[in-house]
């Protein structure tokens, strides 16, 4: 199929969003990708993918002039009819750090020229969109008629099937947003040919909201079930059992599975963005500060839990360190943070498993993956993630305890 070279799209930030991104639009459009992570553009020219949800071979249809070192090659800015930013919005002291999309901005910002379209896909709190881009895009431009602002933020779920398989994430209704009706149609005119179902928001700030309501919403839940996992422990009634008897009612009811905690960039972060907008506003939030609150207690019921079934047990296992099954994603893991509590337990023997997940660094010590051929070596085996490649026929039958 012959590319669309006339919308020359670039994505700046190839992380679980932009890289998907990239390769869903790359289908029929010239697309260009930039990340100021050297290790990865060099991956992705030797067609190996760094995320778990895309295989070597899809990466194989990028092309290798289409990508680029952020910093060194932002003259390629000026071809783009689009810019979709795909960039990190973490905490930085319960406030919402921007820096990343700033900077990138303020680094393109020369290159930028008459028409062009910028796209934000990251999470970020309602008002951050034009607090960010308005003022400085006004000094070179009339929005809404020589150039153009919209939002859409990302939903996709890492390791769901749905992304595995041929990336069918643009079945998922895509929201999207723009500064005035000219933007509006921008970006609508771009993402209908590339996503199945799209939703106009009213409104920039109402995308915004929206996402963030998104994963509250999830972010709550997760925190209700939680406190009734702690709750039908104590009355030895096993709330998977629960759970999965209540999920047979067709209506009234969301299924939410219980854990030891939350992690990765939304579930934990996004609740704070909205805690945060809140206490600018003089207003007490109650539901995002309880579902936080219990998500980050969970964890550390967990870690006494598991230190109390260990008792002088020598050699354990954690199983999985990955913050939810099938990725290679770490970040805000609470397997890491249990982890992280058992090494402080004197003279016990930790080793990990987990086949997403060949190494990663704690207190500026490496730890590395090990491989097991016989779960009765260890004296303890604890499920922290439950990745669908775990042989658990396999741990139940050989481990000496299961958790």
């Amino acid at each position: 199929m012959k590319l669309n070279t006339n919308k020359i799209i670039g994505i700046i930030g190839l992380g679980y969003v932009g890289l998907p991104l990239m390769l869903l639009a790359n289908k029929k459009y010239k697309v260009l990708g930039f990340d100021i992570n050297k290790k990865k553009i060099e991956m992705l020219k030797s067609k190996k993918s760094y995320i778990s949800d895309i295989s070597n071979k899809e990466i194989i249809a990028l092309k290798n002039e289409n990508l680029f070192l952020f910093n060194e090659n932002l003259e390629q800015i000026s071809k783009c009819k689009f810019l979709i930013f795909c960039l990190p919005t973490p905490l930085k002291k319960n406030y919402p750090d921007m820096s990343y999309i700033k900077k990138a901005f303020n680094k393109i910002y020369p290159y930028l020229k008459k028409n062009q379209t910028i796209i934000l896909e990251s999470s970020v709190y309602p008002g951050a969109t034009e607090e960010i881009f308005l003022k400085k895009l006004r000094k070179k431009f009339k929005l809404g008629k020589n150039y153009f602002l919209t939002y859409s933020p990302e939903r996709i779920d890492p390791g769901s099937p749905s992304l595995i398989k041929k990336l069918e994430f643009h079945n998922i209704t895509k929201l999207v947003s723009g500064h005035t009706k000219n933007c509006e149609k921008k970006i609508l005119n771009l993402y209908t040919s590339i996503f199945k179902n799209i939703y106009l928001c009213k409104s920039i700030i109402v995308a915004e909201t929206t996402k963030i309501f998104e994963n509250i919403f999830r972010a709550v839940n997760i925190g209700l079930v939680n406190e009734m996992k702690i709750l039908t422990d104590k009355m030895k009634i096993n709330i998977h059992d629960v759970v999965e008897a209540a999920g047979s009612k067709p209506f009234g009811f969301k299924k939410f599975s219980p854990g030891p905690g939350v992690g990765g960039h939304c579930i934990p972060i996004d609740p704070i963005f909205m805690k945060w907008v809140a206490n600018k506003h003089k207003h007490k939030t109650k539901f995002i500060d309880l579902g936080a609150k219990m998500n980050i207690q969970i964890t550390n019921w967990t870690i006494r839990k598991i230190i109390s079934l260990i008792k002088n047990k020598r050699k354990c296992l954690i199983l999985g360190v990955a913050y939810k099954a099938d990725i290679n994603d770490i970040r805000e893991s609470p397997s890491i943070k249990i982890f992280k509590r058992l090494l402080k337990i004197k003279k016990l023997d930790l080793d990990y498993y987990d086949p997403y997940i060949k190494n990663f660094t704690l207190n500026k010590k490496v730890f590395y993956s090990k491989k097991v051929k016989n779960y009765g070596s260890y004296d303890f085996s604890i499920i922290c993630t439950d990745h669908s490649n775990f042989n658990y026929k396999k741990i139940m039958k050989e481990s000496k305890k299961n958790n």
